[in-house]
């Protein structure tokens, strides 16, 4: 159904509204990721949650050093470390948690990448060491 002209349609005021968000280095929409919590009045967006926090750098350290997303969750499942939730771990989870910029300092949507409002977790340094690494084992995994 079309719009009536000169009314922006809510879809784009919501998108709108994400975009501006990020280009203020507020984090967007969604629950906070892990390792966070969403802040509260008078707080940045996202406040560092300690505990999971330090998860997310044994993630890194992990991946770092066996170079596999299924030694990781090996690792916290024999350390008996679980999601938020309580749920195991699953390969895709670290992946998504190796790539995402949140942990370095950053916000995003879509194309536009801006330098967050809230504490990093990990250096930036370690976070593209880790995806430079992932980057590699997914170039050799597809056939030429």
């Amino acid at each position: 159904m079309r719009e009536a002209a000169g009314r922006v349609s809510h879809g784009a005021k919501v998108k709108r509204g994400q975009l501006t968000a990020v280009q203020q280095g507020r984090y967007g929409t969604g629950p906070a990721p892990y390792g966070y919590r969403r802040g509260g009045p008078g707080e940045k967006p996202l406040v560092v949650d300690d505990r999971e926090a330090e998860v997310v750098r044994i993630i890194f350290r992990e991946y770092l050093s066996t170079r596999s997303t299924g030694k990781v969750v090996d690792y916290l499942h024999a350390k008996r470390i679980f999601t938020r939730k309580g749920n195991k771990w699953s390969r895709q989870a670290i992946a998504i948690i190796l790539s995402n910029r949140t942990y370095r300092g950053r916000v995003s949507y879509g194309d536009v990448e801006t330098e967050g409002l809230h504490e990093p977790i990990i250096e930036p340094a370690l976070f593209y060491k880790a995806n430079a690494l992932k980057e590699r084992k997914r170039r050799k995994r597809r056939p030429r």
